[in-house]
């Protein structure tokens, strides 16, 4: 049976539809824009909407399963990569899940604390009444099984004590459950011991929601496979000891996880955050991928936190989130995640991948080259003689496309020009006239 999404680049937009809908992962209904009322009863001081492609990476093969992962982007290369990695990575046998955890963590922070171990221990020791506090808080969350799990308390500097409490959010990303759970809690604290609260507050470095995927690939299915797996694994090396390299490699697998996160409806500002935070736990700013040589095969795995939902928010209100999770077809906030750290694991390959080979700009400028032409002016049928012009030239500019443009102008505007010059107008059809009759 043949794949559907073979070039599903060279086709156009209806067409694309038409493959998601054959395979019931479009809905026209959700296709719409969602109108003035409910934007302005999302943010404030709302004025228009700011309009982001939207596009699929297809094919990832993840524990035997095919995704169709929906990208939001303005960067042109973002979802070529991707979706070129997973070509590769689908032929070396997929991703591969190795751990999963989805808990998220808030913390109430109380202030002027004289005799911080004394407190310590009695906020230990009323245990039973803070999970009692938290059933009462949100009995919603504990009747579908999430909720408060565990919490634990810290003595920190500058006389302040902090509680962590780690909670099931289940579906939702949970900001305003943790915030509801935590204020109970927190107010309960103040009145009985005379103690002040600084602040109570979901955490973004989400340690307690973590995922960890890998894939191994064959160095025979790669260019250069003579010196490709040390290349890819010296990449990632250098990476490791260099906080300006490990930064942009980190904005690399960020381009994948944030698109996703952009289509789905989630908090890119949270999962961007809590990644670099990750990065940054040990006191050292790290790559959040790792590229390993084992048994001559290349050993590719990403560790990352991912605080997202698939329900609540914003998500449920506007169609084109609910549109791109029903092409992902995903039923968890946990399969989410899942797609969403191999996501970013084959967009940091596919931009290793180009650098330790032919280079970051053989594609990304093809790519680049596209929007300056559709700047200058070019129609669809020039489009990609305006981008093989600038590339010939070796010079991707706005001037350089509208040169082309100038020497080669398209039917439409010779049209244009001969209809806004009457006098040429005028005696083209006088030689036409005059040529039909000598025929008679």
């Amino acid at each position: 049976m043949s794949n559907p999404f073979t070039q599903f680049y060279k086709k156009n937009v209806n067409e694309r539809k038409d493959v998601l809908k054959s395979l019931t992962l479009f809905d026209e209904a959700l296709d719409i824009h969602a109108g003035d009322h409910t934007f302005n009863h999302i943010i404030e001081n709302y004025i228009t909407t700011y309009e982001v492609p939207l596009g699929i990476a297809p094919d990832f093969l993840i524990e035997g399963q095919k995704y169709h992962i929906p990208m939001a982007t303005e960067e042109p290369s973002v979802i070529a990569g991707a979706a070129h990695a997973a070509k590769i990575i689908e032929r070396n046998g997929g991703f591969k899940i190795e751990s999963i955890s989805r808990e998220m963590i808030g913390q109430i922070i109380f202030k002027n604390i004289k005799d911080q171990e004394t407190f310590k221990n009695t906020l230990l020791g009323i245990e039973t009444k803070i999970f009692e506090l938290a059933k009462i808080a949100h009995p919603q969350i504990h009747e579908l099984g999430g909720g408060l799990r565990s919490y634990r308390v810290e003595i920190k500097e500058h006389n302040f004590v902090t509680l962590y409490a780690t909670i099931d959010t289940l579906d939702a990303m949970g900001a305003n459950t943790i915030n509801t759970i935590l204020e109970r809690i927190a107010k309960y604290v103040e009145s009985t011991y005379q103690v002040e609260t600084l602040m109570s507050i979901l955490s973004n470095l989400a340690v307690s929601s973590v995922v960890k995927a890998s894939v191994l690939l064959d160095p025979k299915t790669l260019k250069f496979s003579d010196k490709i797996a040390e290349s890819i694994h010296q990449a990632y090396l250098y990476a490791s000891i260099d906080p300006y390299r490990a930064a942009t490699h980190n904005k690399g697998i960020m381009n994948g996880i944030t698109a996703l996160m952009l289509a789905t409806g989630n908090d890119t500002r949270a999962i961007e955050s809590g990644a670099h935070a990750y990065a940054s736990i040990t006191g050292k700013y790290l790559p959040l991928t790792k590229w390993e040589v084992i048994d001559g095969m290349i050993k590719g795995t990403i560790e990352i936190p991912l605080a997202l939902g698939t329900v609540g928010g914003s998500m449920g209100v506007l169609p084109k989130a609910k549109l791109a999770r029903k092409i992902l077809n995903v039923s968890s906030a946990k399969e989410l995640m899942k797609v969403a750290a191999c996501l970013g694991l084959a967009q940091n390959f596919a931009a290793i991948y180009a650098l330790t080979t032919d280079g970051i700009n053989k594609g990304h400028m093809r790519l680049h080259a596209r929007n300056i032409a559709i700047s200058a002016g070019a129609k669809d049928d020039q489009i990609e003689a305006v981008i093989q012009y600038m590339i010939d030239r070796n010079t991707i500019t706005l001037d350089t496309a509208k040169a082309y443009l100038t020497k080669n102008p398209s039917l439409w505007r010779i049209l244009f020009f001969i209809f806004q010059n009457q006098d040429i107008f005028h005696e083209i059809t006088s030689l036409h006239l005059t040529y039909c009759l000598s025929l008679q």
